[in-house]
């Protein structure tokens, strides 16, 4: 059916509901702030503890020297931005 605007109802990907404007296969706002919440949530927790593991291999092969461990904190922290980055988008591609 056409909308007022002339544009198809189209029915959203996840909950079926019909929208003007949506492109085919795509999800309404909704269903991508839900799925987005789930995402962010599992990046969370899978960054979490990809930054534990990283964080206890260096605590064991860093010497004791200051600096080395200031660049291994460094680290530390980039492998938890870097992770949770990559696990949000992969978990946004292939949560249900």
């Amino acid at each position: 059916m056409l909308s007022p605007s002339g544009l198809p109802e189209v029915p959203c990907a996840g909950c079926g509901r019909r929208l003007v404007g949506l492109p085919w296969g795509e999800l309404c706002p909704e269903c991508r702030a839900q799925r987005k919440t789930r995402a962010s949530r599992l990046g969370s927790r899978i960054s979490l503890a990809a930054t534990v593991l990283m964080a206890a291999y260096v605590a064991l092969r860093v010497p004791a020297d200051p600096t080395a461990r200031l660049y291994a904190a460094i680290a530390a922290l980039a492998t938890y931005i870097i992770v949770r980055r990559i696990a949000t988008r992969v978990a946004m591609e292939y949560l249900k």
